[in-house]
């Protein structure tokens, strides 16, 4: 039997809608619009994101030591499968194999963006109105060697129910962080950022902002040197690693629990299937309602697209981390009482490589029970629900991965003295940013896969404004 190894989460990906609901719950007027640009798709091909990895001497580094890059044909031959005999277990497979090749590369780009809602029926203390929030929120991780540099930006989207105090209110909330870490240093800002600010199709600069989210100047910034062990030199386990007695890479997964968490008298659990954006386990055909699962492959790209539908049935099991995601992150504003699977679908692009291309989700949770309310006294008498729409995008680019580029383009002060000074920490650990792009000077601009993948937007974009 072989082992795979794979990591437990890095980060569990999930929508957090935050600081919102109060506001919501405490107005009782007629409802508003969101005022965001529309996101063009091009900001998920910014540079080499989604391409595949063919060259030889990339390929050569890109794998973790010890590991190999597992290839859809090679699992079509160990297996004698085909897509025509063996639709749904290619499909399983095939996501399965997505997830151990990305636990198991040394280097990694993502670019995430949610839209989600939160919803409040008949709340007793607005006299019986119906509340609706939207956030949008975009992450982002770029990891290469030992360093890593991330970005979050999120804001409010609609407040449902405030009538013409809308927009003035939508900008009270909104946050900002990115943090920077590598054997050396470790750095962090935050800060407040009004409303959903994310430049549209038509701003010349989209390209330039990840993701098309304003990248504001943040002023809580913290720079520490990294806590180094005495005996650094010597192996010690990796408390992450978990070792798999699957017998290959595209076996169905395995479900790693890391926490449990009780709302509304229902526990709801915390984990992954093998990496952090895998909180959904499509590796078991069994979970598939085969009338709305398919698969497309396009020789010319050596790609597969498949796209799920969960039944009924089985959504809440197959689903269960993302599920316990989204209460997690609604509990301290509405306690969804036994909340259940109303729609989870996915639409997933994997090269024939084995690396995971691309992702849309839609998962939305809805409870017909009277719900607490926890910002406020009172309660949701016809329930509520919670909604979350994602996007990823992947890339293994070597300029791509490098957090450096990010570090140089949005926090060039950690090449600087002043910080470092300022928090007392040796500018001998402040970084080399002489050869990377600065901002003035950086002129991004989409790859050709921007205008050949209109289908995998299963979602009107329209939704995004």
């Amino acid at each position: 039997m072989k082992s795979f190894k794979t990591k437990k989460a890095k980060m569990i990906v999930s929508v957090i809608a935050v600081m919102l609901v109060a506001c919501v719950l405490t107005v009782s007027m007629a409802g508003c619009s969101p005022s965001v640009g529309v996101t063009p798709k091009s900001v998920f091909f910014v540079g080499n994101f989604q391409k595949d990895v063919t060259n030889e001497a990339d390929l050569a580094t890109l794998m973790v030591n010890g590991t190999k890059l597992v290839s859809v044909k090679e699992m079509l031959e160990t297996e004698g499968w085909t897509l025509e005999n063996n639709k749904y277990e290619v499909i399983a497979g095939i996501y399965a194999l997505a997830v151990t090749n990305y636990s198991n590369v040394s280097r990694s780009a993502m670019l995430i963006m949610t839209d989600a809602s939160i919803v409040a029926k008949n709340c007793s203390i607005l006299a019986g109105i119906t509340a609706n929030v939207g956030v949008r929120s975009t992450y982002s991780i770029f990891n290469k060697g030992n360093a890593s540099y991330t970005q979050t930006i999120s804001g409010v989207t609609m407040l449902g129910g405030l009538g013409s105090l809308g927009e003035s209110l939508r900008s009270n909330f909104g946050w900002n962080t990115a943090e920077y870490h590598d054997e050396n240093i470790g750095a962090s800002k935050s800060g407040f950022t009004p409303g959903a600010e994310f430049y549209g199709e038509d701003n010349k600069d989209v390209l330039k902002y990840i993701m098309g989210a304003h990248n504001p100047d943040l002023t809580d910034m913290k720079i520490s040197k990294m806590n180094l062990s005495e005996n650094s030199d010597e192996e010690t386990p990796d408390e992450d690693e978990f070792v798999s007695e699957r017998k290959y890479a595209w076996s169905q997964l395995d479900r790693l629990e890391t926490a449990q968490d009780v709302v509304a008298n229902t526990t709801y659990y915390q984990g992954t299937y093998g990496t952090g954006w895998a909180t959904s386990d499509f590796s078991n055909p069994k979970y598939f309602d085969q009338n709305l699962t398919t698969i497309d492959y396009d020789a010319n790209l050596n790609l597969y697209t498949i796209s799920i539908t969960l039944l009924d049935e089985y959504a809440d099991l197959a689903s269960d981390f993302t599920m316990g995601a989204l209460v997690k992150d609604t509990k301290n504003y509405i306690e969804l009482t036994n909340a259940k699977y109303t729609k989870s679908t996915a639409t997933i692009e994997v090269y024939g490589s084995g690396l995971i291309k691309s992702i849309q989700k839609m998962d939305t949770l809805e409870s017909n029970e009277s719900c607490k309310l926890t910002v406020l006294t009172g309660d949701c008498k016809e329930g509520g629900s919670a909604s979350n729409r994602i996007t990823y995008a992947f890339s293994y680019d070597n300029d791509d991965c490098d957090p450096l580029k990010y570090v140089a383009l949005y926090w060039p002060e950690l090449g600087q003295n002043e910080i470092f000074t300022k928090k007392k920490v040796s500018t001998d650990y402040k970084l080399n940013l002489s050869e990377y792009d600065t901002f003035e000077n950086y002129k991004p601009v989409a790859n050709y896969l921007a205008d050949r993948f209109n289908s995998i937007y299963s979602f009107d974009w329209e939704d995004y404004k």
